[in-house]
């Protein structure tokens, strides 16, 4: 095969491994709601049909999630130097756009989640679907903040993704992060004295501030890095 035959495979490939990992996350949301639903303080119970939909549905994603990783393996061709390297190169490229469309993903199910906490505040069962949503905000917020602190890189691209100008990149977007936590927990003790439901209500916005932020802070760092190496 030809070296763009080759890129176009490992493409196809790559976007298949992306998709079993999104299958499989979405799989854990499901599992993850009804793990809830035998907590002591849980505000709302599903009924046994809702559990089997929910348990049938992680299932079914989680196998074709693993289904898909497991068939997305690379042609030996495609493991050379040369094609790894523009592989990650590519790669990096769709990172930066992936790091922009973390916080719209994290606001849109900031909605649900405030939803769901204003119900809890006030002595009413939270809905199944703010419940849902509640349970995948806390589970990518902590996979985008892994992501943005280098996890999940893959070993072959570290040259690329993972030098030193990336990680000093990373360093500069989690300080931005801290400088919006730290004083974001300040204030959020100050209105805690005002008033506590505000306080509670307002956490996770923080929560989703605190990763958002360095999110669009590393994709600008690394454009910028792209548009002008020497710069970096």
């Amino acid at each position: 095969m030809s070296e763009a035959e080759v890129l176009a495979v490992a493409r196809r490939l790559d976007l298949r491994r992306k998709a079993g990992f999104v299958l499989t996350a979405v799989a854990v949301v499901f599992a993850a709601v009804i793990a809830f639903q035998f907590l002591p303080s849980a505000s709302e119970h599903l009924g046994w049909g809702e559990v089997l939909t929910f348990g049938g549905a992680a299932i079914l994603f989680l196998a074709a999630g693993i289904g898909l990783v497991v068939t997305a393996r690379l042609p030996a061709e495609a493991k050379t130097e040369r094609i790894t390297m523009l592989r990650a190169e590519r790669q990096q490229a769709v990172r930066r756009v992936a790091f922009l469309f973390m916080p719209v993903s994290l606001f849109l199910l900031l909605m649900g989640t405030l939803r769901a906490a204003d119900a809890t505040l006030d002595g009413k069962p939270i809905r199944s679907v703010d419940l849902f949503t509640t349970t995948a905000f806390i589970i990518f917020l902590v996979l985008f903040a892994l992501l943005i602190a280098g996890l999940g890189v893959p070993r072959s691209f570290r040259s690329v993704i993972d030098d030193e100008l990336s990680r000093e990149l990373r360093r500069k977007a989690l300080v931005f992060g801290y400088a919006i936590v730290l004083p974001g927990l300040a204030a959020l003790f100050v209105v805690a004295l005002v008033s506590r439901t505000l306080a509670i209500e307002l956490m996770p916005v923080l929560a989703a501030l605190g990763v958002a932020g360095p999110a669009v802070r590393l994709s600008l760092l690394e454009r910028a890095a792209a548009a002008d190496p020497d710069e970096g």
